[in-house]
Formats: C-alpha cells, structure tokens, sequence
C-alpha cells in the first residue's frame, strides 16, 4: 500500500531530477532519461500492476512536463513496460550487457516514435536528431542503466522492507 502513496511524489522528484538538473549538468546536449530505465526495470522486476501503474505515472507526468503532443509518453512507457514484461518471461533478464543492450534498444525506439509522432502529425521531420540527440542519449542510458537497475534493486528491497508480514502470529 505504501507503495502506491509514494509513487506520485517520488515520480516527480525523478522527473524533475531528471528534467532539471541533468539538463544543466549536460548543458542541454543530452537528456538521460532515468525514467525510461526505470520503466525497463519494472519490466523486468515488477508485476504488471505495479510496473504498468508505474509506467502510466511517469509517462503522465513526463506528457505534462514535457510533451507537445498529449498522451504521447503515456503511450511510450506502457508499449516498453510491455515489451521488457514479455522479454523477461522469455529471456534470463539478469546479465549486464543484455540490460545495456535492451534498455539502448528501448531509448532507441522512444526516439524512433518521437520522431513518427512528429512527421506525422505536425509534419516537421526530425530525423536528423536520430543522430545527433537519440543515439547520443541512448548510448548513455544504455551505459548508465546496470548501476541505475542495482539502484532500483536496493530502493525496492528498501520500500518492500515494511510490507512483509511475519508468518509468527500472537
């Protein structure tokens, strides 16, 4: 329970963390999408109601914060967490050059939708950014993404901390 009154507030912080201060860290070269690795790892880790409620809550407050077209990251954050969901039933999801490899593959593909979202409903062709902003951005999301999963790991195991119940009743 306690973790469905935590996660608007700590969504937020992330994405401010993430919309703020990494963009004056980069000097607004490269955003480090922190949330996306997040969304990848409840794929991975969570079940599909807390992962998909995640996914929903951070893509609501990124459409918020940043999106020109509404619903937009809601749509990108459930379409990863469903893919990561299905690739960690078929896939032994644990070794770090796979979580590099899939989470560069999923930036990739969140600038690939941007970019069809883009031309086809304002008509301005952004493809040129695939090169110089998306690759950029999911290199270092690709590389960052192992130490952000151990993060994830620990803050998990720190949050399900109280909501285990012990088997010896008085």
């Amino acid at each position: 329970m306690i973790y469905y009154l935590l996660l608007p507030f700590f969504s937020i912080v992330l994405l401010a963390l993430q919309t703020s201060l990494f963009d004056l860290l980069f000097l607004g070269k490269i955003g480090v999408e922190i949330s996306l690795v997040l969304v990848v790892y409840a794929g991975f880790k969570l079940d599909m109601v807390k992962g998909g409620i995640l996914s929903f809550v951070l893509g609501f407050f990124l459409d918020c914060i940043t999106s020109v077209v509404p619903g937009l990251f809601v749509f990108i954050y459930l379409f990863i967490f469903f893919i990561s969901k299905i690739a960690s039933f078929r896939i032994y999801a644990e070794g770090i050059l796979f979580i590099m490899g899939f989470t560069f593959l999923c930036a990739l593909a969140e600038g690939a939708i941007i970019v069809v979202v883009y031309k086809t409903l304002y008509g301005i062709n952004i493809f040129h950014d695939m090169s110089s902003i998306f690759l950029p951005q999911a290199l270092v999301v690709g590389i960052i993404s192992p130490a952000l999963f151990s993060l994830f790991n620990r803050l998990e195991v720190f949050i399900n901390a109280g909501e285990t119940k012990s088997s010896d009743r008085l």
